[in-house]
Parts: structure tokens; C-alpha cells; sequence
């Protein structure tokens, strides 16, 4: 029994040995549009040997006929042949592969929003009201009177000082002037809506309470000219020129000191 199965071994590795010399080794060149490829993983299927081509694209491997061989590489298409009798009478393959596109998922870029935009509770003031009446301070409850003696601006007092100086020295009271002052006031609030209070707070640095001062102050930049003319380009860069030399923009909040008895 024990030569028996010491037979059987025997005839089994002297055919695996007859098989593998059965093989010839067999040189190719892997390229791409004529130019050689390394590091290509060349594997025979039947037998499970592989090989990698070196600089120049070359590799050796045993084959015989009808084995398959399979071309990897992590830029290139996978790409598998089959040893014919004409690839064994020369002993020589050249194998040209293709390169591998990879598609993207279509995309779609949006304007970046400020942190003001995605989350709309920054705005909430949520702490204790403070204000003169609650500091206890002099004349709190003091109504100042409306001043109705000239005109009232729908923006909420924005308006070229220049001409209005103008208007009370009695030497422009026309009421051709008066309608250029409410033009500008017109198309100052205009230019407010187009930039939005998110630009002016968040862009510009200027606080919401001082943006119509600010857009009066810009107004000898003939920003309404270039607003007029749709150059919305030109209008940002004055803006934005103008926000760093802006005074009210430095000025420090004021401090109530309250006098203890």
C-alpha cells in the first residue's frame, strides 16, 4: 500500500514537471499609443505565474498554447489574450492597451453663503434689554419731536448732506433741487436692496445701523453714475475701497459711566 501511494506522487510531480516544460518562455512588450509601460501585472490564468514589465515595457513568461494571459494596471483597461500558434513560432507578443477613463457625477457649484446665512439665530439677541430707560439714565422717557419742516425719505435718512446744506442756505430751495435730492435717496436705497444687509454687516464690516451714513459717504464716487449704467462691478469695488477709510466704521461704542450718590 505504502508503494502504491508512493507511486502515485511520483507520476504526479513528473507530470506537473512535463507539463511546465511542456511551456516555452515567451517575451513581449506591454505600450500605450507606442510608448512602453512598467509595472504591469502579467499573469497566465492557467497557470497562475505572473510577471511585471520593467522600464521599457518587456516581460518574460511561460506559456503554451491556449493559455490566457491577463494585462493589469491601475491607469490602464484590463486586457486578457490567448496564446496562439504564431505567438509561440516567434515566441514574441506586443500588447498595446487603452487607457481607463473614469467618469465624475456631474456637480454643481453654488455661491458660498456666510455663516450668517445658515444660521439665521445669530441675529436673535436673546439676553436682557438694555437701553436708556433701563440704565435709569437722564431723560430716558424723553419723545424728541419730529422734525416735518423739510421732507421725510423713504430709506430711513439717507441723503447727500452736500445738498441739503445746500437746500438751507436759501440758495437752492427750488423744487428742482429738492426732486434731485429725492432721486439720489431713491437710488441709494436701491443700491441697498441689491447688495443686501449681509454684504454690507459681513463683507464690508459696516454695521447695520451705520450702512445708509455709509452709502451717503460714497456717494461723491459717483457710485449712483455707475449703478445707473448697470456696472455692479464698479459700484462693489468703490464700496469695498471706501469701507476701510469709513469713520463711523472705527468708532468705539460709547461708555455710560453712572454717577453713584
Amino acid at each position: 500500500m505504502r508503494n502504491c501511494i508512493l507511486f502515485i506522487l511520483l507520476i504526479t510531480f513528473i507530470s506537473k514537471t512535463y507539463t511546465q516544460s511542456n511551456r516555452l518562455e515567451i517575451a513581449g512588450i506591454v505600450s500605450l499609443d507606442s510608448l512602453p509601460i512598467k509595472d504591469v501585472h502579467i499573469i497566465n490564468l492557467n497557470t497562475n505565474i505572473g510577471t511585471i514589465s520593467n522600464d521599457l515595457g518587456e516581460f518574460i513568461i511561460p506559456v503554451k498554447l491556449g493559455d490566457s494571459l491577463s494585462f493589469s494596471h491601475i491607469n490602464l483597461k484590463n486586457s486578457v489574450i490567448n496564446i496562439t500558434k504564431k505567438d509561440l513560432k516567434s515566441l514574441k507578443i506586443d500588447i498595446n492597451l487603452t487607457q481607463q477613463i473614469i467618469s465624475l457625477k456631474e456637480f454643481t457649484l453654488e455661491k458660498p453663503r456666510s455663516i450668517f446665512e445658515q444660521d439665521k439665530d445669530i441675529f436673535v439677541y436673546k439676553g436682557p434689554v438694555i437701553n436708556a430707560a433701563t440704565l435709569n439714565l437722564p431723560y430716558a422717557n424723553t419723545v424728541a419731536k419730529e422734525d416735518k419742516a423739510i421732507f421725510k425719505f423713504s430709506s430711513g435718512g439717507v441723503v447727500n448732506l452736500d445738498n441739503l446744506i445746500n437746500a438751507l442756505n436759501g440758495n437752492n430751495r427750488s423744487a428742482k433741487l429738492l426732486k434731485k435730492i429725492q432721486l439720489e435717496d431713491s437710488r441709494l436705497s436701491k443700491i441697498r436692496k441689491y447688495f443686501s444687509d449681509d454684504f454690507f454687516i459681513t463683507d464690508l464690516q459696516i454695521k447695520e445701523e451705520q450702512i445708509n451714513p455709509f452709502l451717503n459717504y460714497c456717494i461723491q464716487q459717483n457710485i449712483i453714475y455707475h449703478f445707473n449704467k448697470k456696472e455692479n462691478l464698479k459700484v462693489m469695488a468703490i464700496l469695498l475701497k471706501q469701507s476701510k477709510s469709513f469713520p463711523l466704521k472705527e468708532a468705539s461704542d460709547i461708555k455710560v459711566t453712572l454717577k453713584k450718590d
